[in-house]
């Protein structure tokens, strides 16, 4: 598990140009969170995601803290949902990606006040990158599970 958040944290922040200019863009390193979240207890989920959320704001210099708090956040209950919602079915796993990102990316969206129409992000933006997102997030599945 460790190996498969290394390599999407490494690919998040290598691939990060390639991926701004998308439409859809998946989040790799909210994927390494999530994905591993599901594995992980509440704690060790919530320092895996303060971790990654250091990491991702020290690429930021107009909101340093806000993907920390996200992030801890995100995997904190992430983590969470393995103690109710038990199984690995692919659907629940694909939706589980799906609406986490879709929650990550709606809060950075209304917390930084960005510039755009609200609704076309929320309801077009942010689904398709959560669906992007799932489908990474989906194919790394077998890596993380391999012990």
């Amino acid at each position: 598990m460790l190996g498969a958040i290394l390599v999407l944290t490494f690919l998040h922040f290598v691939l990060a140009p390639l991926f701004g200019s998308w439409f859809a863009s998946p989040n790799l390193l909210l994927c390494a969170v999530l994905v591993s979240a599901r594995q992980l207890r509440p704690g060790a989920a919530a320092a895996v995601g303060f971790a990654l959320g250091i990491l991702e704001d020290a690429m930021a210099v107009s909101h340093f803290g806000l993907a920390t708090l996200l992030l801890v956040l995100v995997a904190y209950l992430g983590s969470m949902t393995r103690d109710t919602f038990v199984g690995e079915e692919p659907l629940f796993i694909g939706t589980y990606l799906f609406v986490g990102t879709w929650v990550y990316e709606t809060a950075i969206f209304l917390i930084l006040g960005a510039s755009g129409d609200p609704l076309s992000y929320i309801f077009l933006r942010a689904p398709l990158d959560g669906l992007a997102t799932a489908v990474i997030g989906y194919l790394t599945l077998p890596f993380v599970r391999a012990r």
